[in-house]
């Protein structure tokens, strides 16, 4: 709230000075004394009009504090309402105190009922059109913010989209596959036709499957197998996948590749060393074990998962984590778990 154009201090200099002036003409206007602006405009009147309608912003200003932390009641209408009543009960209590001391201390003499009503009449309309005022900006601002809230998650979301459709065409891949397949054409017909099946595998899975928002551990190992099969006819270190337990679990699509591809690059190419991965399980997650010997440039890290982190929190409160020890690096994959019937 403090950010309002009403709290800024050149607003509140100016704007009972205009206010002010706006009243006593007002005044000179009902007591049909207009004559009196040629006569003597800057006069006593004119101060005191001011002076009140410092008071009263200062007031509503002060008051807005007070009324944006009441909790009670519960209906927008209602508070507003209580709000209205309220300002203006005691804007009338200060213009009235405020008209007996001048009168009584500078004029010697108490004002009159129908100058006190024309007073406060003025005087609450002036705190009803700051309040007004008030209102229309918080609304207007509600109004923006979920506006902005509403592109920032239509951003979000084709960010995420755009990210999700690069990963899944996975350029890299294609593109050192396509280079791999120029020279085996050259060399040996039929290993380039197993990489095209490889290839076309992995591809139609990720294709297909990735469009659902869960699949079943035992189908994504079952592309993975295909997976490795490609890597195998590319420059990096042999590896071979080991799963020693029947895991029966649900993964997001994909994640389980993107998490072998990442070790597979981040490892250090070696002809003579086969990298292994372990695939084993706990009550909570699944471990993907592996010896670490990474590339100084390119390691895996939180940096390189937390797409697939962000993924995750959506159906689980566990992170998905790395940890490393002396030898090994283990990478923890929440478990998760669906209804079979409705999922299908």
């Amino acid at each position: 709230m403090n950010r309002l154009f009403i709290h800024h201090p050149v607003f509140r200099l100016i704007g009972p000075l205009c206010s002010g002036t706006l009243v006593y003409m007002l005044i000179l206007l009902v007591n049909n004394n207009v004559a009196q602006l040629q006569e003597e405009f800057l006069g006593q009147e004119l101060y005191v009009c001011i002076a009140l309608s410092y008071l009263i912003q200062e007031y509503s200003r002060i008051s807005l504090f007070f009324f944006e932390k009441l909790r009670s009641p519960k209906s927008l209408v209602g508070k507003i309402m209580l709000q209205v009543v309220i300002s203006i009960m005691i804007t009338i209590i200060l213009v009235t105190v405020s008209m007996f001391l001048y009168f009584d201390l500078v004029l010697g003499f108490t004002p009159n009922v129908s100058e006190l009503i024309i007073f406060n009449s003025i005087f609450s309309l002036i705190t009803i059109i700051y309040l007004s005022l008030y209102l229309s900006h918080q609304f207007l601002h509600k109004i923006n913010t979920e506006i902005i809230t509403q592109e920032l998650s239509k951003k979000q979301g084709v960010e995420k989209d755009f990210i999700q459709f690069k990963k899944g065409i996975n350029p890299i891949l294609m593109y050192e596959t396509l280079e791999a397949l120029i020279l085996l054409m050259k060399k040996d017909k039929e290993k380039a036709e197993l990489l095209v099946d490889h290839f076309s595998a992995v591809y139609r899975y990720i294709l297909a499957e990735t469009s659902k928002e869960l699949v079943s551990l035992s189908r994504e190992l079952e592309v993975l197998d295909q997976l490795l099969l490609l890597f195998g006819h590319l420059p990096y270190r042999k590896t071979s996948c080991l799963n020693k337990e029947t895991i029966t679990t649900w993964v997001v699509p994909g994640s389980i590749l993107s998490f072998v591809e990442q070790i597979i690059r981040s490892t250090i190419v070696s002809k003579d060393e086969e990298l292994i991965i372990t695939i084993l399980e706990n009550s909570q997650y699944i471990l993907l074990k592996y010896p670490h010997q990474e590339k100084i440039i390119e390691t895996m890290d939180h940096s390189a998962i937390k797409d697939i982190q962000d993924a995750y929190r959506y159906y689980s409160d566990l992170e998905t984590s790395i940890t490393v020890d002396d030898a090994f690096k283990i990478i923890q994959i929440p478990k998760l778990t669906v209804d079979e019937s409705s999922y299908s």
